[in-house]
């Protein structure tokens, strides 16, 4: 075993001697392309996960916030208050109009609280392990 690790390490020192310019080139050309590729990728990422928000999210949200325990409601009201924030997310001097972030004026439509507390902060779900405290 000693010997098939050591013939491993000598080849590669070999190889690296013989051949490290043309390495170095194959690398910094992957690393080129990889940074091309990069913000494209990010943006088709992000895309995807808006869309699938819009088709599936809202929907998500609203069902896990209807099976949320009033401890699990506990628990995201204590963690705005953790990091400072109003009972809608924000920094507690913002001011709305219409009073309330929760309702689009211009479609007429209102979403609870806690969904929309979900929606603006994904993390909270997992940070808070919201799953414990649900009722179903």
């Amino acid at each position: 075993m000693i010997k098939v690790l050591t013939f491993i390490i000598i080849m590669g020192a070999v190889v690296m001697f013989f051949w490290h310019d043309e390495i170095g080139v194959w690398i910094e050309k992957g690393r080129e392309q990889a940074e091309e590729k990069a913000p494209g990728l990010i943006q088709a990422g992000l895309n995807q996960s808006m869309a699938w928000w819009e088709q599936y999210g809202e929907a998500w949200a609203d069902k896990l916030v209807a099976d949320l325990t009033s401890q699990g409601k506990e628990k995201i009201d204590e963690w705005l208050e953790e990091r400072h924030l109003n009972q809608y997310g924000d920094s507690t001097d913002t001011m709305y109009s219409g009073g309330t972030p929760l309702f689009n004026e211009s479609t007429g439509q209102s979403i609870e609280r806690y969904s929309y507390l979900l929606e603006k902060f994904p993390e909270m779900i997992e940070d808070l392990n919201l799953e414990q405290y649900l009722s179903n």
